[in-house]
């Protein structure tokens, strides 16, 4: 049992990026769609709110599709991986960030909790990172069970 402060994001109603960065503090969401996991990671949150591409409803869609059926708990596919992908190429705020499925952690990601590589941002006052290395984070939305 961690004993760093925990901010749940279960109530958050927009698309996220939880930057795995050791910063003491936890967030958890609830994913996996029907599966109701709570996964947690440190990090810090950064909303990816764009209001012209609901990348967010896309997502669930592809969750609670024929494929998923809303229990996506186990981790999840190439083919899921490619969708995902896809899905972030279509707003510019996450095409901007770059980011991308982290390949080698498909198995621990599932419905609202992608593993997601985040290339290193420069140095950029208009970007919504900067001056920040190459790392990995976390892609989360609402659970859509």
């Amino acid at each position: 049992m961690s004993s760093l402060p925990l901010i749940r994001l279960y109530d958050s109603t927009s698309l996220g990026l939880i930057l795995l960065w050791p910063t003491g503090i936890l967030y958890s969401n609830q994913t996996g769609g029907s599966m109701c996991l709570q996964p947690q990671a440190e990090g810090a949150f950064l909303p990816l709110v764009d209001e012209l591409v609901a990348q967010e409803d896309l997502l669930r869609q592809h969750f609670t599709g024929p494929k998923w059926r809303g229990a996506c708990g186990n981790g999840i596919d190439e083919e899921t991986a490619q969708e995902i992908d896809r899905i972030l190429g279509l707003s510019s705020v996450t095409r901007e960030l770059g980011l991308r499925v982290d390949r080698a952690r498909l198995e621990e990601s599932h419905e609202a909790w992608v593993y997601v590589e985040v290339p290193a941002q420069p140095e950029n006052r208009l970007a919504s990172l900067e001056r920040i290395p190459a790392s990995q984070g976390i892609l989360t939305w609402a659970n859509s069970d």
